[in-house]
């Protein structure tokens, strides 16, 4: 973060708290100092969610097939970032330009993750998610599978996404 950046919010953090009253006042160089103090602090890795929403199967359950993979993301004291599970409340993925415009903004937000995790057969929207991620260096992994599948189910659902995750990180 930049230190026009750190007194932009410190500033914008001095405003808020004068709104709330004097119980909550700070001098800016206080709420510069606490903002160093929160950067400082370890923050909590991102891990973006690879999974189907719109092009295979019913947008309404892989809707809730994204709840649950947010929520194992979320139990391993991670943040998931699935940009389909909140675009979909606002954009509509049947009109080509919103979509797109969703699309562009989940790659936005990849930048910002430490891993980007499959959990389901791959879109043809996922592979632009797959290639990006492997373009800017950030870890591509598969999901326990088992957490969703029986075994045997799991380990079939594993070899077809590696086989196709082969064949986009490959041609």
């Amino acid at each position: 973060m930049t230190e026009k950046n750190m007194r932009e919010m410190g500033q914008a953090a001095e405003e808020l708290l004068k709104l709330r009253g004097p119980k909550y006042s700070m001098s800016n160089h206080e709420a510069e100092e606490k903002l160093r103090e929160l950067e400082r602090e370890e923050s909590m890795e991102r891990v973006y969610i690879c999974s189907q929403y719109g092009s295979r199967g019913d947008k309404a359950t892989n809707l809730e097939l994204a709840k649950f993979f947010c929520m194992t993301v979320i139990e391993e004291g991670k943040i998931p970032i699935c940009p389909h599970l909140f675009y979909a409340q606002v954009l509509n993925d049947d009109v080509k330009s919103q979509r797109a415009a969703g699309m562009r903004m989940g790659l936005e937000l990849l930048k910002d993750c430490g891993e980007l995790r499959i959990f389901t057969n791959i879109s043809e929207g996922m592979k632009g998610e797959i290639r990006q991620a492997r373009e800017r260096g950030i870890p591509i992994t598969i999901a326990n599978m088992a957490v969703i599948y029986s075994e045997d189910q799991a380990a079939y659902a594993e070899e077809e996404i590696v086989k196709e995750l082969r064949e986009v990180l490959n041609g």
